[in-house]
């Protein structure tokens, strides 16, 4: 038998249950034994006999669409998961938007902190490389001056806003975010003057919360239960409500994109003769996007991945398809791999990172690191893996998962929003 694991808006279809059995040896069989033996489910998953277009099927974590469609083999005791889908509006280089800063080479002396954003190393984790032959290499982007791969985003949304006329002297700012995005704009907004306010969720971690306000910045918190979902709603509501406000917003943000297109992009491709493989995080979309289209000029048959959490897992602070807001720059049709990582999956990853590689990364890093090596082991001997680790673990420390046995680590993590 398959099991075949039911998301909670069509539980109601089968009696309430997580998850039934079915039969067949293609998702197609499965599916269709699966409404034969729950009725009701079919309008809610099948539009003419095919599967709806707002239902992704994963088999093995992996998004069938990605694989051989309906026709993907099922071997028996496997686990498909119906889950409601997610699509995006596809991002432009809009040539309006000022091209990001070039990759900058580290001298000695700087003029000010923000020239050291970007210009990240790549290490190559060769304690961790599941197979001989096969090389990843992490993208440490927590070396940027905040701590994580969004000063990148930050300086490259208030470049384009000022160059656009669009941000003028003082005005003030206002952006969701559960911590990281905010933490970035903090940076920018304290040294070029802009008054900032940040909505994020109240279970955020203190680290992130602290350091907010060193930074200047007045804190609205939204309610924990709604999670980095309620933050943009509050935000977009309080936005519409005072004109005064500006919202670099870098969901919808073309120059979120566009910085690891010129940025994180270019600088993996101008150190990496050959590329295989992408890994980053699928968060608001912007270093999928942006880095996928890169690295497709100078390697064109690079598979651009997507490490995705489980519904209801807050752990990576990435976005699952169960979430309810579509990022505007996300267009799911350019990811060529979208895998689904658990809690556990991404701690026990992030530990084998510090204790192999002695890098102290952060937990959406987890689940990269998690995606990367299956997909190395993939590889024949020569292929490389790009894992993109978004930030430090620092901002972290707060949280008990570091030390907490592996069987307990989802019960400690259930209450905070991590990225």
């Amino acid at each position: 038998m398959i099991t075949v694991r039911i998301p909670p808006t069509l539980r109601a279809e089968v009696g309430g249950a997580r998850q039934v059995e079915a039969s067949g040896h293609s998702v197609r069989a499965v599916i269709d034994d699966l409404v034969e033996r729950h009725p009701a489910l079919g309008p809610q998953i099948l539009s003419d006999g095919e599967i709806a277009p707002f239902v992704n099927v994963y088999l093995g974590g992996e998004d069938v669409r990605t694989l051989e469609g309906l026709d993907t083999r099922v071997t028996e005791g496997s686990t498909v998961i119906l889950l409601p889908a997610m699509a995006g509006g596809a991002p432009s280089r809009d040539e309006g938007v000022p091209a990001a800063r070039a990759p900058f080479s580290r001298g000695p002396v700087v003029a000010g902190v923000l020239d050291l954003v970007g210009g990240t190393p790549l290490v190559e984790l060769t304690r961790l490389a599941p197979k001989p032959g096969v090389r990843i290499f992490a993208k440490l982007e927590g070396q940027n001056p905040t701590g994580s791969i969004k000063d990148r985003v930050a300086l490259a949304m208030i470049d384009a806003a000022e160059a656009s006329g669009e941000l003028e002297p003082g005005r003030a700012l206002l952006e969701p975010t559960s911590g990281n995005t905010g933490i970035s704009l903090a940076l920018v907004a304290s040294l070029r003057g802009y008054p900032l306010t940040c909505v994020l969720p109240e279970n955020a971690t203190d680290e992130r919360k602290r350091l907010l306000r060193l930074y200047g910045t007045e804190l609205i918190l939204s309610p924990a239960a709604e999670g980095s979902n309620g933050a943009v709603r509050l935000a977009l509501e309080l936005a519409e409500s005072d004109p005064r406000w500006f919202v670099p917003f870098q969901y919808a943000n073309p120059a979120n994109p566009r910085a690891h297109y010129d940025g994180t992009g270019a600088e993996i491709a101008a150190a990496l003769d050959r590329v295989d493989v992408v890994v980053a995080g699928l968060g608001t979309g912007g270093t999928l996007m942006g880095v996928g289209e890169r690295l497709r000029e100078s390697f064109p048959d690079v598979v651009v991945a997507a490490a995705e959490p489980l519904p209801g897992d807050p752990v990576m602070g990435l976005r699952s398809l169960d979430d309810g807001y579509v990022p505007p720059i996300l267009d799911v049709s350019r990811l060529d791999r979208k895998l689904l990582v658990s809690n556990e999956e991404s701690v026990v990853a992030v530990r084998q990172l510090l204790a192999a590689e002695g890098i102290f990364a952060g937990v959406s890093s987890g689940a990269v690191v998690h995606v990367a090596r299956r997909l190395a082991g993939e590889l024949d001997e020569g292929g490389v893996v790009v894992a993109i680790l978004a930030d430090g673990g620092w901002k972290y420390l707060s949280a008990d998962f570091w030390e907490t046995p592996d069987e307990g680590v989802a019960e400690s993590m259930e209450q905070t929003v991590w990225w």
